[in-house]
């Protein structure tokens, strides 16, 4: 089988979890027998250029010719079974696609965030969840400029989303990393449930099995220094929990004079910065337990399924599908009350057998929901039911 993966990627100045489950997936795919051909373009293409700059024009950006007529040629040159698309905006748009299915080729959508509907991708504003978007109705998001801090980025990017739910609701199969955005797409997306399926993210082990978790004595937070990472959350749980253990941030964001400040302020503090994706496995592996306090409906929760992969439980505030990835056997789901995300810090600081019972379980639970053997073999289902003509997509 022959399968054309589209993605527009990310900048790579801020890490992506989408873009490392893309590269993830291209490669296990390979390693399983497909045939893999990669149609991607880059954010870094935006470098430099003020939001409404970032593409030629208002229509380049809703609906683009340029871009339908490169990936013509792609599929000229490699002649897919199946085309498998994930992020298409700013600089795909629905066209790329669309070509795909008037060559009568099954299409393949995976869902990462829920951007059709919130041009924020997550309904979160202002430090706080928002909904003022919903179906039918998403100027709050353009008169908040939610993409980009730019009404005019915002507009765009509404039209090109809202054309593409559109699109994609007529024999597109749409993949859901999780079961919370297939009850999204089913419901708020208007997606028939015969057209979901629900694939995980996967995630790799490390090599070498990590020591224990209880024979470590830091706990580690890893992601964007970001209201809706719950940062301050965290810091304010660290604070309250008065552990003689030590906190590892690891990551770069809005917030990032807050944590400087609460490290000089606490010598238990450790700031390291933004750290390339292939060291935080280190820095998984030296750790006691991990903290995801997550204020936003993570689609997700990449983080915490490494975590896990590594044996390390997981504290977490448990919103979106973070309950999905983790249990009360693999770590501690605390809601977003810094009291009781302190106190799940100070039971696992103070128990040994507590994070290490938790770390085996979390390695299992890794194992049979995560690894990359089982969610790939969840995706060439997948792309069998659709090349078939069994789904959707056929």
């Amino acid at each position: 089988m022959r399968v054309l993966v589209v993605h527009n990627r990310y900048s790579s100045r801020s890490p992506s979890g989408e873009n490392l489950a893309v590269d993830d997936e291209i490669r296990w795919l390979g390693e399983a027998g497909v045939d893999v051909v990669s149609h991607q373009v880059s954010n870094d293409e935006m470098v430099d250029v003020g939001p409404l700059a970032r593409v030629r024009d208002g229509l380049g950006a809703v609906w683009s010719l340029g871009a339908r007529r490169r990936f013509e040629a792609a599929l000229d040159e490699s002649r897919p079974d199946l085309v498998h698309v994930h992020n298409l905006f700013p600089l795909l748009t629905s066209s790329v696609p669309t070509a795909a299915r008037r060559r009568t080729l099954p299409v393949v959508w995976t869902v990462h965030n829920r951007r059709v509907r919130c041009v924020a991708g997550g309904y979160f504003r202002g430090g706080e969840p928002c909904h003022q978007c919903r179906p039918g109705w998403r100027v709050p998001g353009v008169i908040h400029g939610c993409y980009a801090d730019s009404r005019s980025a915002s507009a765009l990017v509404t039209a090109s989303t809202s054309l593409w739910r559109r699109a994609a609701r007529r024999g597109v199969t749409g993949v859901a990393i999780c079961e919370l955005i297939a009850d999204w797409l089913t419901t708020t997306g208007g997606f028939p449930r015969t057209a979901v399926r629900v694939k995980l993210n996967g995630v790799a082990g490390p090599e070498d099995r990590p020591p224990p978790a209880g024979e470590q004595r830091g706990f580690l937070f890893v992601g964007r220094l970001s209201a809706y990472k719950g940062v301050a959350v965290l810091l304010d749980a660290w604070r309250r929990a008065d552990v003689d253990a030590e906190l590892h941030i690891l990551g770069d964001g809005d917030l990032a004079g807050d944590v400087r400040a609460a490290a000089d302020a606490d010598p238990r503090i450790r700031w390291a910065g933004q750290v390339p994706p292939a060291a935080v496995a280190a820095h998984l592996a030296a750790a006691r337990a991990v903290v995801v306090p997550s204020l936003v409906d993570e689609g997700f929760g990449r983080v915490a399924a490494e975590a896990m992969a590594h044996g390390r439980p997981v504290i977490t505030t448990g919103r979106g599908a973070l309950t999905e990835v983790v249990d009360d056997t693999t770590g501690w789901i605390t809601g977003t009350d810094p009291a009781a995300v302190a106190a799940a810090i100070a039971e696992a600081a103070a128990s040994h057998g507590a994070v290490d019972r938790r770390g085996e379980a979390a390695v299992a639970r890794h194992a049979a929901r995560f690894s990359p053997r089982v969610t790939t073999d969840a995706l060439l289902a997948i792309y069998e039911e659709a090349v078939a003509g069994r789904g959707p997509a056929g």
